[in-house]
C-alpha cells in the first residue's frame, strides 16, 4: 500500500508545464515544443501556443 501511495504522489515520469505549472505526464502527453535542444511537456494546446509565441518569458 505505501509503495502505491509513493507513486500516486511521485514526480517521476512528469514535468511541469513552464506555462501554468501544471504537472503533465512525459509519457501521455500531447503537446510538446522542442526550445533550444530541450523538449517541454504541456497540459493543452493553449499552453503549448502561448509558449511558442515567446518562449523566452518561460524559459529562465
Amino acid at each position: 500500500m505505501i509503495n502505491f501511495i509513493k507513486k500516486l504522489f511521485s514526480n517521476e515520469g512528469k514535468a511541469k508545464d513552464p506555462v501554468c505549472g501544471m504537472m503533465t505526464n512525459i509519457n501521455s502527453a500531447k503537446y510538446k515544443s522542442n526550445y533550444r535542444g530541450r523538449l517541454f511537456y504541456f497540459c493543452s494546446a493553449a499552453c503549448r501556443q502561448q509558449f511558442e509565441e515567446k518562449p523566452g518569458e518561460f524559459v529562465g
